[in-house]
């Protein structure tokens, strides 16, 4: 793992931690890899753990779902500083995203924030 991999991931993270006080809450952590330096881009999207409860586990993600779009920005290819963006929605608002399951099989979820 790089360590701008790392550097991105944590700041994700931290910023994730922010944003739950602020922005809604969706209920699912990923792992995140980047590529570029001035400008990145999401490059990989995996969830890592999903949250008992949580508007994402009502929705349908589960761990090991490939995020392919985030509210029609696709991965790869989806600027980091947009992706965060689109993430921090409000309590009400929806995060519609296309997901890969493990078979192969793609589907839209839409989750509600809370």
């Amino acid at each position: 793992m790089s360590i701008y991999k790392i550097l991105f991931v944590v700041l994700l993270v931290m910023s994730t931690a922010v944003f739950a006080s602020e922005k809604g809450s969706i209920g699912f952590s990923a792992e995140v890899s980047v590529s570029g330096f001035f400008s990145p881009e999401l490059s990989e999207v995996k969830v890592k753990e999903v949250f008992a409860n949580s508007p994402a586990e009502l929705a349908g993600v589960v761990v090991g779902d490939k995020i392919l779009a985030i509210d029609g920005c696709n991965i790869p290819g989806c600027s980091a500083t947009k992706g965060k963006k689109l993430m921090a929605k409000a309590p009400g608002e929806k995060l519609p995203l296309l997901v890969e399951k493990a078979d192969g099989s793609q589907i839209s979820i839409i989750i509600d924030v809370r």
